[in-house]
């Protein structure tokens, strides 16, 4: 049996550290590669697709998915699985819509395209395009090292602040010194531990069901409502699901994701050439896919395992799965915006088995700390190089492009702890939040602006500037007034309860703007338009 609540296992200690030392390795023997800007920015261009795939797949599914995914299936019920889906199915499109087009313009940061496209003479695209990254950026940091310390409690067994520092000065370390290259490689060693973790605990429990039917048995006799569609006559699993506007918008909010955010784009930079950037793809599904098969396994099976077979629930007399992560919370010193997030780990641990613990453990931390390092690696490039060399045209910047990148990283990474240590939000809700305001407000710049001849520059600074402000106030007053960030911001003046996951209708609102906005103002130059969105859709 595996040690109780604040035993450490000498077992997930050792997988554990072995996965520090490779991480640390991975920084340490990186760091002479990255000493020119353009390694330290895209690893040199020189990234293969398996690797390349395995790095996207462990930065894209981001503790959201590792940890926030399965908590959601926990809460909301069958009808969640198919947002989990939406998350795979959107990968291959970012293959057709961004990923070769973008190879083959070869930026180094994420704004670069923009400015090209726009006709940018004056930095008024740069700045603009970068404020919603910005923000998007210091929530997923912020949700990753949430993710990074909840696992870091499972192995030390320690108070959730301490397991934060330790989190973030690992990720300090590795990123510091090897910028992207270092990034990559530990990546897609991270992307690959991920898959392996979530299939072998998805097994065991298979296993300790007695296979697909035993589970859907035990799941179906403890909660009679999980597998409920919405609109049922016996009641929904959740509120949230009661509607097929619940189903549909949890499922659209991810779906698109794959093709325009930062941290996914910015991959399609490192790779070798075209072609490599669409095998990517292939590798990044495959691996994705196995873990989230995994995760729809294990968030079906964690409110029965920790109800009937967690040694917690007999020792405190639980009468629900939330008393059993109640009183971790209460053990561990965290909040009840973590806490429900660690819903995975506490059913794990209840199984038993430690070098399954510590295989979770190795996973989680995989998936956790991949999404820092590539969200820091994206922060400090637009605040290093496009705000202190582009913009501000810093002279000690520009003669030391690394330094200062380096310090950016050091300052989002300090801030980003600060708001862990009490979190606005579940990290499924930080990642759905992020989602939404990136993809509404820089999302229809990038890609009509590949695929469209006709869309202008002043259509991106009013989307941008107008949908960063709505996605930012409507999710944080749905979640203020109405109790939770995916009920309709306007419910309340209405009387209506209609479900919209993270405000997401913003998304198809803003790219209908953006095509009136670019109808009714002055398209770029032919040249421009010719360079930068019609010869790139050719093959």
């Amino acid at each position: 049996m595996g040690a109780g609540v604040g035993q450490v296992h000498p077992v997930v200690v050792a997988f554990a550290l072995v996965y520090f030392a490779i991480m640390i390795a991975i920084g340490w023997f990186s760091r002479k590669a990255s000493l020119s800007p353009t390694e330290y920015m895209v690893a040199g261009r020189k990234v293969g697709a398996f690797v390349n795939g395995a790095a996207l797949a462990s930065t894209y599914l981001s503790p959201a998915s590792f940890l926030g995914l399965p908590a959601f299936v926990f809460l909301l019920g069958y009808s969640f699985w198919w947002a989990m889906i939406a998350i795979i199915l959107g990968m291959p499109i970012a293959s057709m819509l961004t990923a070769a087009p973008l190879r083959k313009y070869a930026p180094v940061s994420f704004t670069d395209y923009y400015c090209d496209r726009y006709d940018d003479e004056n930095n008024v695209v740069r700045i603009i395009t970068t404020i919603p990254v910005i923000i998007t950026g210091i929530l997923y940091v912020t949700l990753a090292l949430i993710g990074t310390a909840l696992f870091m409690m499972a192995i030390l067994q320690i108070p959730f602040f301490w397991s934060l520092v330790i989190a973030a000065l690992v990720v300090l370390f590795y990123v510091y010194l090897g910028g992207m290259v270092s990034t990559t490689w530990s990546n897609a060693f991270q992307g690959v531990m991920m898959a392996i973790a979530a299939v072998c605990v998805a097994i065991v429990i298979l296993v300790t069901f007695g296979g697909f039917n035993g589970l859907t048995e035990a799941v179906a006799t403890n909660n009679p409502k999980f597998f409920l569609p919405p609109h049922s006559s016996q009641g929904a699993s959740s509120p949230l699901m009661a509607s097929w506007t619940g189903l549909v918008s949890f499922f659209f909010v991810w779906h698109y994701g794959f093709a325009t955010m930062p941290y996914t784009v910015v991959r399609f930079f490192t790779t070798m050439d075209i072609n490599t950037a669409r095998r990517s793809m292939f590798w990044c599904s495959l691996l994705g896919g196995a873990m989230y098969w995994g995760l729809i396994i294990i968030g079906t099976a964690s409110k029965v395992i920790l109800e009937k077979i967690s040694p917690i629930a007999a020792q405190i007399n639980a009468k629900s799965a939330m008393d059993v992560l109640g009183h971790l919370k209460n053990v561990y010193g965290t909040n009840a915006a973590a806490i429900t997030d660690y819903t995975m780990v506490a059913a794990t641990q209840a199984l038993g088995q430690p070098w399954l613990l510590g295989l979770l453990v190795a996973g989680g931390l995989s998936v956790a700390m991949s999404t820092v390092a590539g969200w820091l690696v994206v922060t400090q490039v637009i605040l290093g190089r496009d705000w202190m060399i582009k913009i501000c045209k810093n002279k000690w910047a520009t003669e030391n492009p690394v330094a200062a990148m380096r310090l950016w990283n050091t300052i989002v990474l300090i801030i980003c702890f600060l708001i862990a240590l009490n979190p606005p939000a579940m990290v499924l809700d930080l990642s759905g939040w992020a989602f939404v305001v990136i993809i509404a407000s820089v999302g229809p710049g990038l890609v009509l602006g590949i695929w469209w001849d006709r869309a202008t520059k002043a259509a991106h600074l009013w989307t941008t500037c107008i949908f960063t402000v709505l996605t930012f106030v409507t999710w944080l007053y749905a979640k203020s007034a109405l109790g939770s960030p995916h009920w309709f911001f306007l419910n309340k003046a209405f009387g209506w309860k209609i479900t919209t996951g993270h405000q997401d209708f913003w998304i198809p609102v803003a790219f209908i703007f953006f095509i009136i906005v670019s109808l009714l103002t002055k398209p770029a130059k032919p040249e421009t338009i010719q360079k930068y969105s019609l010869d790139l859709r050719q093959d």
